[in-house]
């Protein structure tokens, strides 16, 4: 608090020091007058400014006194990080700011138990959540080599395009289980990431052969155009995860498609200190009003309420790894055209500090 702003607190304090003083001075006149005695200014204007002396000199000292609670206070007001600030308030400045501190003390062990407690719980949540997804993964993997044992069968063709249609769709709930890993990693980012150099190509190759009975289910065709390799310096496991994501969305939203020809190209380009790794589709495109916020959570807009395939979080989690990673992504697209997914690491850009 400043000194002004004491002075405006205890403005009634003063007016009303004031009129007490007047009125003392009225009554010191009247008693004069009505002895027939003569009033003296002087003695009045010296009363009146000995009175004024010790008003300022009261207030000096109090605020004096309370100026370093003041202090602790508009610390507090201004850290936005720390609830610290309460235990440096002082302490015997007066039995009201005392019992002030006590309240402020009490408040923040209630919080500090509070947030333990719902951290412990959400520990808790995310390990059994944790556990849940790997637990998940494995009788999923079993599923796909047994359906891959049978498909190496001599079967007839509806009953191999059962399988392939049952590999399809267990590949989406693996996909799922991995965003879901991905999306409880994050919150643990600055300690579950490391930077080096990577080769990006090799990377993209690694997630379309990942990806390659989502492509050849639904006829899309990926094409690298770059066949120079390109190094960044980036962590392996996010980027990967972040071109997995833009990938699948590219299959899934070019698929559905009424196009004999739908193919997903990647190119890899170096301007000056960037290199951008560009995936192009030829699907049914983003409407412009959903432009804007494909990265928000949870938001589907119109293509995902149409085919029920969107979660809103695939995207988001892209967006929030990238920038975590220093990177950049941005995207363009026309509906009914195709879109553009650019993704843009900058060589000059240190992301070591990320790490401290």
């Amino acid at each position: 608090m400043k000194f002004r702003d004491y002075l405006k607190d205890r403005g009634l304090f003063i007016i009303f020091y004031f009129i007490n003083s007047i009125f003392v001075m009225v009554v010191m006149m009247l008693d004069l007058i009505i002895r027939k005695e003569r009033v003296k200014i002087s003695n009045i204007v010296y009363a009146l400014i000995l009175s004024l002396v010790f008003l300022i000199l009261l207030i000096s000292i109090d605020y004096s006194k309370k100026k370093r609670f003041y202090n602790a206070i508009n610390n507090g007001l201004e850290d936005n990080k720390s609830l610290e600030y309460i235990f440096n308030i002082p302490d015997n400045i007066s039995k009201e700011h005392d019992i002030y501190k006590e309240l402020l003390t009490k408040n923040y062990m209630i919080y500090e138990n509070t947030l333990d407690k719902y951290k412990r719980l959400n520990k808790i949540q995310l390990d059994f959540n944790n556990r849940w997804i790997h637990q998940m993964k494995t009788p999923i993997s079993v599923i796909k080599l047994i359906l891959e044992n049978e498909k190496d069968k001599n079967i007839d063709e509806n009953t191999k395009k059962s399988y392939e249609s049952m590999e399809e769709e267990i590949e989406k709930l693996s996909n799922g289980l991995e965003m879901a890993l991905y999306a409880l990693r994050v919150n643990d980012f600055e300690q579950d990431f490391r930077v080096e150099e990577i080769n990006i190509l090799e990377i993209v190759r690694n997630v379309i052969n990942d990806n390659k009975n989502a492509f050849i289910t639904n006829s899309v065709y990926p094409k690298i155009i770059s066949e120079e390799d390109k190094r960044i310096k980036s962590d392996r496991k996010w980027i990967k995860f972040v071109v997995n994501q833009v990938i699948s969305n590219s299959i899934k939203y070019t698929k559905v498609k009424k196009d004999k020809k739908k193919f997903i190209k990647v190119k890899v380009e170096e301007e000056s200190e960037r290199i951008i790794l560009t995936i192009e589709d030829t699907g049914i495109g983003i409407p412009r009003q959903d432009l804007d916020r494909v990265f928000n959570p949870f938001f589907t807009g119109e293509n995902g309420r149409r085919y029920k395939e969107s979660t809103g979080m695939g995207l988001y989690l892209t967006k929030y790894i990238i920038d975590r990673l220093g990177h950049d992504i941005f995207i363009e697209s026309q509906e009914g055209i195709g879109t553009k997914v650019h993704i843009i690491f900058y060589q000059g850009r240190n992301i070591y500090d990320l790490e401290s």
